[in-house]
């Protein structure tokens, strides 16, 4: 009776982990459970189906599923119901965005990377072959659960899958046995589950000085966050420097938005959004976010401006950004890891 009596009201354990180079970045894995060994259970699918999801999507690994799709363009070839389910995702983010989001922006980033080595933009001739290639469909999914790829040029579903494996391992993590909350972290794309959710700083997207003061907080609970920007990564080209992220539309560096938080019910959610925000500008991604249900985003434009959307729910206000730097970056870090 005392035993039963004192496991009653042990407090719950939190396991909290972090693990290098998995999805490309760190993962973050939280788990509040009633015991270490419940926590450490649940810990552990989530890890085992990061593992199996990689082998389904990893385009570095020439074995996974993706990869070897890729090298049969023309044949209608069977797929997993992972693959077609993020397939069919992104063709609803490039209908929707009108373009804005396009897994074939892989081809214009081949394109500004040799021209990096160069040291000169992109031939405009080759620039236009692309953008032609990418006004046509790069797949075909039939209702026998097969795909057809028609897409000649490189293609990449990064923006889109990391946030859907996020999602895919909080939610094995909570249904595990006695689980109480949950949180996966993977580079800034989070997701929470259960629990107090958390406290996530936005930094100011142009400086990088660890002592500056935030931009604003946001408190996620239950959902989801993801940020794009035009960071510390790009290319250098005739000494100008661009971002990495490119507009499909017209094969440009994206230049008005070096920063967005995207808040969303689920990870590929706000992934999605955040990439097509960065390139669509204010007033059309103010429009998308605002018709998206359950998602707000806050858009940090070049001339230093906020622009927070109609359910944008920062815990205090966005404050305007004074002498922006045209080469700085945007990141979030996490003010307070309990979930």
């Amino acid at each position: 009776m005392l035993r039963s009596l004192t496991s009653s009201i042990r407090p719950p354990y939190h396991l909290h982990t972090v693990y290098e180079r998995l999805l490309g970045t760190e993962v973050e894995v939280q788990v509040v459970a009633r015991t270490r060994q419940q926590a450490e259970a649940a810990e552990s699918a989530a890890l085992d189906e990061l593992e199996r999801l990689s082998a389904v999507f990893n385009r570095f690994d020439a074995g996974s599923e993706l990869s070897r799709w890729l090298t049969r363009p023309g044949e209608q070839v069977p797929l997993s119901h992972e693959l077609r389910t993020v397939l069919a995702l992104a063709d609803r983010w490039r209908e929707v965005t009108g373009g804005a989001f396009h897994p074939g922006a892989d081809a214009l980033g081949r394109l500004w990377q040799e021209a990096a080595a160069r040291g000169h933009k992109p031939d405009a001739a080759e620039l236009s072959v692309v953008l032609a290639q990418l006004q046509t469909n790069p797949w075909t999914l039939h209702a026998d659960g097969t795909a057809t790829l028609h897409a000649a040029y490189p293609l990449g579903l990064n923006a889109l899958a990391k946030g859907w494996i996020v999602d895919r391992m909080a939610e094995l993590a909570w249904n595990s046995p006695e689980v109480q909350a949950v949180l996966i972290n993977a580079g800034g794309d989070l997701r929470t589950v259960g629990g107090r959710g958390l406290k996530v700083t936005l930094a100011d997207p142009f400086t990088a000085r660890d002592d500056a003061a935030p931009l604003t907080h946001v408190h996620v609970q239950n959902g989801a966050l993801a940020s794009s920007g035009s960071a510390h990564r790009g290319v250098q080209v005739g000494g100008q420097w661009h971002s990495h992220l490119l507009d499909p539309r017209d094969g440009q560096p994206v230049q008005a938005v070096p920063g967005v938080t995207v808040t969303a019910p689920d990870c590929a959610t706000a992934d999605a959004l955040a990439t097509a925000l960065s390139v669509l500008g204010a007033v059309e991604g103010l429009a998308l976010v605002n018709g998206t249900p359950g998602c707000a985003a806050l858009i940090v434009t070049r001339d230093g401006q906020t622009h927070p959307s109609a359910l944008w729910p920062p815990d205090g206000p966005a404050r305007r950004i004074s002498n922006p730097c045209p080469t700085s970056f945007f990141y979030i870090e996490l003010q307070e890891n309990p979930p």
